[in-house]
């Protein structure tokens, strides 16, 4: 095993494995929902993005996926990670300001037609900016990777390579920024993003920190964290 750990970990993290395992299928999860015309109409809206045509299928597809889960907090939970996986999927096609709010309307408005009873249904948070809807996911993803951060920086004697360090730093401060800002109820996107993940909140994080080593050229690209060998499906 490596003795530093590298950039690759980030992929094994809770966030991204629940990420990849709920929402990245290949299963077309919308077929039976085809022939809703209301689906069809309020999914139609997706087509005036030019940037988000090529996934347009992809977030369609983990829309209809949650819809089969029952309500419930199983719901929930998806709904959450839901909004942020959606969000980033968006961030990836680099779509314009202005579109990255009305996206996710349309999206929000597609989860709605799809409920049935005692189904799941999700509600998106609206009018965010890209930068602090980023901001939340970042914060977001670290509140529900932390631990396994700081177990596995333990094992590694806290060392690191550069990469995972720039990864570490800039989550320790977004993730400092939006405490200080939830504590102050400085803004709505902090107070939304503090309901989601209470427990980050409460009680303030321990920082994590880690020396930056160089990483020995028969360690570069260590498999034990490659997505092939932690969810191969995916």
């Amino acid at each position: 095993m490596s003795s530093v750990l590298q950039k690759i970990f980030i992929e094994s993290l809770p966030s991204k494995v629940y990420y990849r395992t709920n929402f990245e299928s290949n299963f077309d999860y919308c077929s039976p929902f085809n022939e809703n015309n209301n689906f069809k109409e309020k999914r139609a809206g997706l087509n005036n993005y030019e940037k988000i045509k090529s996934i347009e299928d992809k977030l369609t597809k983990a829309l209809c996926h949650v819809a089969f889960t029952d309500d419930g907090v199983k719901c929930k939970e998806q709904c959450r990670f839901l909004y942020y996986w959606l969000g980033n999927e968006l961030l990836l096609s680099n779509i314009e300001e202005k579109s990255f709010s009305e996206v996710i309307e349309i999206l929000s408005n597609v989860s709605n037609v799809l409920y049935q009873r005692y189904k799941c249904n999700c509600t998106f948070f609206k009018g965010i900016s890209k930068e602090n809807f980023e901001k939340m996911k970042i914060v977001y993803d670290y509140c529900n990777d932390h631990d396994s951060i700081e177990s596995t920086l333990k094992e590694y004697n806290n060392m690191c390579d550069s990469e995972f360090n720039t990864y570490l730093v800039k989550a320790e401060t977004t993730y400092n920024e939006i405490y200080n800002c939830a504590k102050k109820n400085f803004s709505s996107y902090c107070i939304q993003l503090k309901s989601y993940v209470p427990s980050c909140f409460e009680n303030k994080l321990s920082p994590l920190t880690c020396k930056i080593e160089e990483v020995s050229p028969e360690d570069q690209g260590s498999i034990r964290y490659s997505t092939t060998n932690i969810d191969p499906e995916y």
